[in-house]
Protein backbone atom coordinates (compact mmCIF):
# COMPACT_ATOMS: atom_id res chain seq x y z
CA UNK A 1 0.00 0.00 0.00
CA UNK A 2 3.03 2.83 0.77
CA UNK A 3 3.27 3.13 -3.46
CA UNK A 4 -0.32 3.94 -3.93
CA UNK A 5 -0.52 7.50 -4.37
CA UNK A 6 -3.40 10.12 -4.02
CA UNK A 7 -3.38 12.09 -7.16
CA UNK A 8 -4.26 15.28 -8.27
CA UNK A 9 -4.53 16.28 -12.37
CA UNK A 10 -0.67 16.93 -12.36
CA UNK A 11 0.46 14.24 -10.24
CA UNK A 12 -1.23 12.37 -12.05
CA UNK A 13 0.18 13.07 -15.07
CA UNK A 14 3.64 12.72 -14.01
CA UNK A 15 2.90 9.32 -12.00
CA UNK A 16 1.99 7.82 -15.13
CA UNK A 17 4.91 9.69 -17.21
CA UNK A 18 2.60 11.47 -19.42
CA UNK A 19 3.48 14.99 -17.80
CA UNK A 20 6.80 15.42 -20.41
CA UNK A 21 5.45 13.92 -23.29
CA UNK A 22 3.93 15.66 -26.29
CA UNK A 23 0.52 15.91 -25.40
CA UNK A 24 -0.62 17.84 -28.39
CA UNK A 25 -4.68 17.39 -28.52
CA UNK A 26 -4.72 14.62 -26.63
CA UNK A 27 -5.44 16.89 -23.04
CA UNK A 28 -7.03 19.62 -23.31
CA UNK A 29 -8.16 21.90 -19.94
CA UNK A 30 -6.58 22.47 -16.78
CA UNK A 31 -7.10 20.97 -13.03
CA UNK A 32 -10.37 21.99 -13.14
CA UNK A 33 -11.57 20.19 -15.92
CA UNK A 34 -9.81 18.26 -18.82
CA UNK A 35 -11.07 16.18 -21.83
CA UNK A 36 -8.40 13.34 -22.59
CA UNK A 37 -7.60 11.39 -26.50
CA UNK A 38 -6.42 7.96 -24.87
CA UNK A 39 -5.34 7.42 -28.72
CA UNK A 40 -3.07 10.60 -28.78
CA UNK A 41 -1.74 9.89 -25.77
CA UNK A 42 -0.78 6.46 -26.31
CA UNK A 43 0.16 5.18 -29.63
CA UNK A 44 0.46 2.30 -30.79
CA UNK A 45 4.27 1.84 -29.86
CA UNK A 46 3.42 2.08 -26.41
CA UNK A 47 1.33 -0.15 -25.69
CA UNK A 48 0.84 -2.16 -23.61
CA UNK A 49 0.71 0.39 -20.95
CA UNK A 50 -0.50 0.79 -17.43
CA UNK A 51 -0.76 3.12 -14.29
CA UNK A 52 0.44 2.73 -11.11
CA UNK A 53 -2.26 1.53 -8.32
CA UNK A 54 -3.79 4.78 -7.18
CA UNK A 55 -6.41 6.95 -5.70
CA UNK A 56 -7.45 10.28 -7.52
CA UNK A 57 -8.98 13.55 -6.30
CA UNK A 58 -11.62 14.03 -9.02
CA UNK A 59 -14.21 12.21 -11.43
CA UNK A 60 -13.07 10.71 -14.09
CA UNK A 61 -15.71 9.23 -17.01
CA UNK A 62 -14.03 6.93 -19.77
CA UNK A 63 -15.67 6.79 -23.01
CA UNK A 64 -14.39 3.56 -24.88
CA UNK A 65 -15.60 3.59 -28.91
CA UNK A 66 -12.98 0.59 -30.13
CA UNK A 67 -9.79 -0.03 -27.59
CA UNK A 68 -9.21 -2.91 -24.92
CA UNK A 69 -7.93 -3.02 -21.68
CA UNK A 70 -8.25 -3.71 -18.40
CA UNK A 71 -9.55 -1.23 -15.18
CA UNK A 72 -9.39 -2.42 -11.78
CA UNK A 73 -11.44 -0.57 -9.03
CA UNK A 74 -11.38 -1.24 -5.65
CA UNK A 75 -9.49 -4.46 -6.70
CA UNK A 76 -12.17 -5.48 -9.13
CA UNK A 77 -11.08 -5.71 -12.27
CA UNK A 78 -12.90 -5.45 -15.26
CA UNK A 79 -12.59 -6.17 -19.04
CA UNK A 80 -12.93 -2.74 -20.97
CA UNK A 81 -14.38 -3.55 -24.40
CA UNK A 82 -15.55 -1.32 -27.43
CA UNK A 83 -18.38 0.28 -27.09
CA UNK A 84 -18.16 0.73 -23.09
CA UNK A 85 -18.27 3.33 -20.56
CA UNK A 86 -17.05 3.76 -16.97
CA UNK A 87 -17.46 6.37 -14.18
CA UNK A 88 -14.97 6.49 -11.46
CA UNK A 89 -15.00 8.71 -8.41
CA UNK A 90 -12.60 10.26 -6.56
CA UNK A 91 -10.63 8.01 -3.44
CA UNK A 92 -11.73 4.77 -5.33
CA UNK A 93 -8.62 2.41 -5.69
CA UNK A 94 -7.79 2.55 -9.59
CA UNK A 95 -5.33 1.17 -12.28
CA UNK A 96 -5.80 1.29 -15.87
CA UNK A 97 -4.18 -0.58 -18.65
CA UNK A 98 -4.95 -0.12 -22.23
CA UNK A 99 -3.83 -3.02 -24.94
CA UNK A 100 -4.87 -1.34 -27.78
CA UNK A 101 -6.80 2.13 -28.43
CA UNK A 102 -7.91 2.88 -31.64
CA UNK A 103 -10.46 5.78 -29.99
CA UNK A 104 -10.98 6.42 -26.24
CA UNK A 105 -11.58 9.59 -24.68
CA UNK A 106 -12.21 10.29 -21.32
CA UNK A 107 -13.47 13.46 -19.28
CA UNK A 108 -11.59 14.78 -15.74
CA UNK A 109 -13.57 17.17 -13.57
CA UNK A 110 -13.76 17.85 -9.80
CA UNK A 111 -17.01 18.63 -7.98
CA UNK A 112 -16.30 22.45 -7.88
CA UNK A 113 -16.01 23.11 -11.15
CA UNK A 114 -19.09 21.80 -12.09
CA UNK A 115 -20.74 23.91 -8.79
CA UNK A 116 -19.20 26.76 -9.23
CA UNK A 117 -19.92 27.10 -13.60
CA UNK A 118 -23.06 25.19 -13.29
CA UNK A 119 -24.29 25.94 -10.55
CA UNK A 120 -25.33 21.93 -10.06
CA UNK A 121 -24.50 20.23 -6.94
CA UNK A 122 -23.54 16.87 -7.33
CA UNK A 123 -25.23 15.52 -4.08
CA UNK A 124 -28.69 16.68 -5.61
CA UNK A 125 -28.65 16.37 -9.29
CA UNK A 126 -26.49 13.41 -9.97
CA UNK A 127 -26.12 11.67 -6.60
CA UNK A 128 -25.48 8.14 -8.53
CA UNK A 129 -21.94 9.53 -9.09
CA UNK A 130 -20.93 9.50 -5.40
CA UNK A 131 -22.86 6.65 -4.45
CA UNK A 132 -22.31 3.72 -6.85
CA UNK A 133 -20.27 1.65 -8.08
CA UNK A 134 -19.78 1.79 -11.41
CA UNK A 135 -18.08 -1.25 -13.80
CA UNK A 136 -17.85 -0.64 -17.03
CA UNK A 137 -21.40 0.39 -18.95
CA UNK A 138 -22.29 -1.56 -22.41
CA UNK A 139 -22.92 1.55 -25.16
CA UNK A 140 -25.87 0.79 -27.75
CA UNK A 141 -24.43 2.68 -31.03
CA UNK A 142 -27.22 5.18 -31.03
CA UNK A 143 -26.27 6.66 -27.50
CA UNK A 144 -21.94 6.06 -28.24
CA UNK A 145 -23.23 8.68 -31.36
CA UNK A 146 -24.87 10.91 -28.93
CA UNK A 147 -22.11 11.09 -26.26
CA UNK A 148 -19.49 11.99 -29.21
CA UNK A 149 -21.74 14.96 -30.12
CA UNK A 150 -21.64 16.13 -27.20
CA UNK A 151 -17.85 15.40 -26.25
CA UNK A 152 -17.35 16.95 -29.68
CA UNK A 153 -18.74 20.46 -28.66
CA UNK A 154 -16.69 20.13 -25.12
CA UNK A 155 -13.65 19.87 -27.18
CA UNK A 156 -14.52 22.75 -29.63
CA UNK A 157 -15.05 24.67 -26.28
CA UNK A 158 -11.75 24.33 -24.75
CA UNK A 159 -9.91 25.09 -27.87
CA UNK A 160 -11.91 28.52 -28.10
CA UNK A 161 -9.94 31.35 -26.41
CA UNK A 162 -13.35 32.95 -24.76
CA UNK A 163 -13.84 34.40 -21.23
CA UNK A 164 -17.09 32.13 -20.95
CA UNK A 165 -15.33 28.93 -22.04
CA UNK A 166 -15.70 27.46 -18.40
CA UNK A 167 -19.26 27.90 -17.99
CA UNK A 168 -19.80 26.89 -21.44
CA UNK A 169 -18.01 23.67 -20.72
CA UNK A 170 -19.45 22.97 -17.45
CA UNK A 171 -23.04 22.96 -19.09
CA UNK A 172 -21.95 20.68 -21.81
CA UNK A 173 -20.45 18.35 -18.94
CA UNK A 174 -23.90 18.88 -16.91
CA UNK A 175 -25.91 17.70 -20.50
CA UNK A 176 -23.78 15.06 -21.33
CA UNK A 177 -24.17 13.36 -17.30
CA UNK A 178 -28.16 14.10 -17.81
CA UNK A 179 -27.54 12.12 -20.73
CA UNK A 180 -25.80 8.89 -18.85
CA UNK A 181 -28.48 9.42 -15.66
CA UNK A 182 -31.26 9.18 -18.22
CA UNK A 183 -29.95 6.05 -19.94
CA UNK A 184 -28.72 4.56 -16.85
CA UNK A 185 -30.10 5.92 -13.85
CA UNK A 186 -33.37 7.07 -14.93
CA UNK A 187 -35.59 7.39 -11.60
CA UNK A 188 -32.43 7.29 -8.71
CA UNK A 189 -32.85 7.59 -5.39
CA UNK A 190 -30.68 8.71 -2.59
CA UNK A 191 -31.30 5.76 0.01
CA UNK A 192 -32.73 6.18 3.04
CA UNK A 193 -32.09 4.64 6.76
CA UNK A 194 -34.53 2.33 6.08
CA UNK A 195 -33.64 0.82 2.86
CA UNK A 196 -29.69 1.43 2.72
CA UNK A 197 -27.34 -0.81 2.15
CA UNK A 198 -25.03 -1.16 5.10
CA UNK A 199 -21.94 -0.11 3.75
CA UNK A 200 -19.50 1.73 6.00
CA UNK A 201 -18.09 3.85 3.29
CA UNK A 202 -20.82 4.61 1.06
CA UNK A 203 -22.71 5.22 4.32
CA UNK A 204 -20.26 7.63 5.38
CA UNK A 205 -19.31 9.74 2.32
CA UNK A 206 -23.46 9.92 2.17
CA UNK A 207 -23.77 11.39 5.75
CA UNK A 208 -20.53 13.43 4.87
CA UNK A 209 -22.27 15.06 1.29
CA UNK A 210 -25.65 15.46 3.17
CA UNK A 211 -24.00 17.57 6.05
CA UNK A 212 -22.84 20.37 3.54
CA UNK A 213 -25.59 20.65 1.50
CA UNK A 214 -26.99 21.24 4.43
CA UNK A 215 -24.77 24.21 6.03
CA UNK A 216 -24.62 25.93 2.35
CA UNK A 217 -28.50 25.78 2.69
CA UNK A 218 -27.85 27.48 5.52
CA UNK A 219 -30.08 24.66 7.53
CA UNK A 220 -27.15 23.64 9.80
CA UNK A 221 -24.19 25.67 11.49
CA UNK A 222 -21.87 23.26 12.84
CA UNK A 223 -18.65 21.86 12.44
CA UNK A 224 -19.02 17.72 12.60
CA UNK A 225 -15.80 15.59 13.11
CA UNK A 226 -15.40 11.99 12.73
CA UNK A 227 -16.58 11.53 16.05
CA UNK A 228 -20.08 12.41 14.90
CA UNK A 229 -20.34 10.43 11.45
CA UNK A 230 -19.00 7.56 13.86
CA UNK A 231 -21.88 8.01 16.26
CA UNK A 232 -24.00 8.50 12.95
CA UNK A 233 -23.23 5.04 12.02
CA UNK A 234 -23.17 4.00 15.24
CA UNK A 235 -19.58 2.61 15.37
CA UNK A 236 -16.34 3.96 16.95
CA UNK A 237 -14.25 6.55 15.53
CA UNK A 238 -11.66 4.89 15.59
CA UNK A 239 -12.94 2.02 13.21
CA UNK A 240 -14.83 4.13 11.06
CA UNK A 241 -11.17 6.07 10.57
CA UNK A 242 -9.27 2.57 9.92
CA UNK A 243 -12.16 1.36 7.30
CA UNK A 244 -11.77 4.44 5.04
CA UNK A 245 -8.09 4.40 5.32
CA UNK A 246 -8.19 0.97 4.12
CA UNK A 247 -11.02 1.88 1.07
CA UNK A 248 -9.99 5.01 0.13
CA UNK A 249 -6.06 5.31 1.62
CA UNK A 250 -7.13 8.97 3.55
CA UNK A 251 -8.47 8.77 7.52
CA UNK A 252 -11.90 10.03 8.44
CA UNK A 253 -10.40 13.41 9.26
CA UNK A 254 -8.75 13.93 6.27
CA UNK A 255 -11.58 13.64 4.14
CA UNK A 256 -13.48 15.96 6.16
CA UNK A 257 -11.11 18.78 5.84
CA UNK A 258 -10.37 17.79 1.94
CA UNK A 259 -14.50 18.50 1.96
CA UNK A 260 -14.37 21.57 4.46
CA UNK A 261 -11.54 23.09 2.08
CA UNK A 262 -13.29 22.00 -1.23
CA UNK A 263 -16.15 23.84 -0.12
CA UNK A 264 -14.42 26.97 1.03
CA UNK A 265 -12.29 27.48 -2.03
CA UNK A 266 -15.77 27.76 -4.06
CA UNK A 267 -17.09 29.58 -1.80
CA UNK A 268 -14.08 32.20 -1.73
CA UNK A 269 -14.53 32.98 -5.47
CA UNK A 270 -17.47 34.41 -4.88
CA UNK A 271 -16.70 38.17 -4.27
CA UNK A 272 -20.06 39.03 -2.43
CA UNK A 273 -19.36 37.01 0.28
CA UNK A 274 -16.82 37.79 3.01
CA UNK A 275 -14.00 35.51 4.37
CA UNK A 276 -16.00 36.02 7.66
CA UNK A 277 -19.16 34.74 6.21
CA UNK A 278 -18.17 31.97 4.66
CA UNK A 279 -16.47 30.55 7.84
CA UNK A 280 -19.66 31.54 9.52
CA UNK A 281 -21.79 28.99 6.65
CA UNK A 282 -19.16 26.68 7.08
CA UNK A 283 -19.85 26.00 10.76
CA UNK A 284 -16.41 27.38 11.76
CA UNK A 285 -17.43 29.87 15.41
CA UNK A 286 -14.66 32.14 14.86
CA UNK A 287 -13.16 33.55 12.23
CA UNK A 288 -9.74 32.91 13.65
CA UNK A 289 -10.53 29.46 13.69
CA UNK A 290 -11.05 29.27 10.09
CA UNK A 291 -8.08 31.13 9.00
CA UNK A 292 -5.80 29.02 11.35
CA UNK A 293 -7.71 25.83 9.57
CA UNK A 294 -7.30 27.12 5.92
CA UNK A 295 -3.50 27.74 6.28
CA UNK A 296 -2.94 24.98 7.66
CA UNK A 297 -4.76 23.22 4.42
CA UNK A 298 -2.79 25.08 2.20
CA UNK A 299 0.23 27.19 3.50
CA UNK A 300 -1.62 30.70 2.92
CA UNK A 301 -4.45 32.51 4.44
CA UNK A 302 -7.43 32.67 3.07
CA UNK A 303 -7.27 36.73 2.03
CA UNK A 304 -4.00 35.76 0.28
CA UNK A 305 -5.86 33.03 -1.63
CA UNK A 306 -8.45 35.09 -2.61
CA UNK A 307 -6.23 37.83 -4.04
CA UNK A 308 -4.39 35.50 -5.80
CA UNK A 309 -7.87 33.62 -7.02
CA UNK A 310 -9.45 36.92 -8.09
CA UNK A 311 -6.08 38.64 -9.59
Amino acid sequence: MKDIQNIQFSDFLKSVNLIDSDLSHGLIGDSEFCFVDSKILHPEHTLPWSTPLFYTEFFSIGFVVDAQGIIIVDKEPCTIKPKMLFVNKPHELQQLTWDSVNESYGIWFTESFINKYAGISIYETFPFLLFERHLPLNISEEFQQELKKTIFHIVKELQRDCPLQKKMCANLLTRFLLKIKKEYWEGYKLQTPLNRNPDIIQDFMQNLEFHYDQLLKGKINIVMTIKDYAEMQQLHKNYLSSVLKEKTGKTGSQMIAEKTLSVAKSLMKDSRLSIKEIAYILGFSYLSYFNIFFKKHTGQSPGNYRKKYLN
